[in-house]
C-alpha cells in the first residue's frame, strides 16, 4: 500500500512539471515576455519579440528601431557605450547556444534565436552611436 502512494505521488509530481515545462515552452514561442524574465528581473531574458515597433516594419522610424534594440539588450534610452556594451556581453555569456547545449536542441534552438537577436541588436546601436 505505501508502494502504491509513493508511486501516485512520483506521478502526480511528473505531470505537474511536465504541465508547467510545456507552459513555458508555449509561452517562449508566443514571445510571452513574462516567461523571459525569471523573478521578475528586468535584465534576464528580455527580448525578442517586444511590443515595440520591429526593425524594418512599415512606419518604423529612428526612435522605434532603437527603442526596440535596447530592449532586447535590456538598457534604459539614457544607456551609454559602455552599459550596451556590458548588457551584450552578458545577455551573450548567459544566452549563448554552447551554453545550452546540455539542454537539449530545443533550447538550443532557442538560445541561436536569442543570440542573433542580441548581436543584431548590438550592431544596430554599434553603428548607428559610433561605438568603437
Amino acid at each position: 500500500m505505501g508502494r502504491v502512494i509513493i508511486l501516485l505521488a512520483v506521478v502526480i509530481c511528473v505531470a505537474v512539471i511536465l504541465r508547467v515545462v510545456g507552459t513555458l515552452l508555449k509561452a517562449l514561442r508566443a514571445g510571452d515576455p513574462r516567461a523571459r524574465q525569471p523573478g521578475g528581473d528586468q535584465s534576464s531574458f528580455q527580448g525578442g519579440r517586444s511590443r515595440a515597433a520591429p526593425p524594418g516594419a512599415k512606419g518604423a522610424d529612428l526612435d522605434d528601431r532603437d527603442h526596440h534594440y535596447r530592449e532586447v539588450l535590456g538598457v534604459s534610452m539614457q544607456a551609454g557605450e559602455q552599459e550596451i556594451k556590458a548588457a551584450y556581453r552578458a545577455l551573450l555569456a548567459k544566452y549563448h547556444p554552447d551554453k545550452v547545449t546540455h539542454l537539449g536542441g530545443e533550447f538550443s534552438e532557442l538560445a541561436a534565436v536569442r543570440t542573433r537577436e542580441i548581436i543584431e541588436a548590438y550592431d544596430y546601436l554599434k553603428t548607428e552611436r559610433g561605438f568603437n
